[in-house]
């Protein structure tokens, strides 16, 4: 029998991505990292904002930081979250298919 510990940790990382934003850094992490006010300006979010998400997913591991000078840069923690983030976008996308699909029906 598993650890319940280990459902517990793996809730709380699912909760650090149930942002739309947090999902959009990672998927601008995957191309390298990039810093807070990089983010912002693809994102067009304030840097403050950012900077909450990211403390977020920072506190999970999602995200690993780096500073430089008055600069923080910022990467994905693991490639296993860019895996991860890919799994579950391939499965919204199914998702979507297939409500079209029912709705064209």
């Amino acid at each position: 029998m598993k650890d319940k510990r280990i459902f517990q940790l793996h809730a709380d990382i699912c909760q650090a991505l149930t942002h739309p934003i947090r999902l959009e850094i990672i998927d601008n992490l995957r191309g390298g990292e990039k810093s807070v006010t990089q983010l912002a300006t693809v994102l067009q979010a304030s840097p403050g904002t950012v900077s909450r998400h990211l403390n977020v997913m920072r506190a999970k591991g999602v995200v690993a930081p780096r500073r430089e000078g008055t600069s923080i840069y910022y990467r994905l923690g693991s490639p296993r979250i860019s895996a991860a983030y890919d799994e579950m976008h391939q499965f919204a996308l199914e998702y979507l298919s297939a409500q079209a699909e029912l709705l064209t029906d």
